[in-house]
């Protein structure tokens, strides 16, 4: 998976927990239940669920007038205690949770000059 989207080495508990994350949701041949049923009591939604590394665009919540409102960004997990998803934003150099979010999970495949440079930063 990392080599795949050329991610940095330090995302790679990242991909780990996200995986588990998944298994758990899966069904398995053993109990007819997942093992998030069997944890929560209640089945899983997969509505939110989105492709890993996927690029989005985020809304900056401040900023100046004559700035761009949104700045790409690369989904890098789930969070553990709120709704929403883990970004990791290469311009500003942190990760941060966001709930709104416009993903581009199609875009990955044929990556274009801007996300390429994304990618090497």
């Amino acid at each position: 998976m990392i080599n795949f989207f050329e991610l940095p080495l330090s995302f790679w508990g990242y991909a780990l927990e996200t995986t588990a994350k998944l298994l758990n949701m899966a069904l398995s041949k053993t109990v007819p239940q997942t093992t998030y049923e069997i944890w929560h009591g209640k089945p899983a939604s997969y509505n939110y669920l989105t492709v890993w590394g996927s690029f989005a665009y985020i809304k900056r919540l401040m900023g100046d007038k004559l700035d761009s409102r949104s700045s790409l960004c690369r989904f890098i997990r789930y969070p553990k205690q709120t709704a929403g998803y883990y970004f990791s934003d290469p311009s500003e150099q942190k990760s941060f949770i966001s709930r709104n979010a416009v993903f581009l999970e199609r875009v990955f495949l044929w990556i274009t000059d801007e996300m390429r440079c994304y990618l090497r930063n």
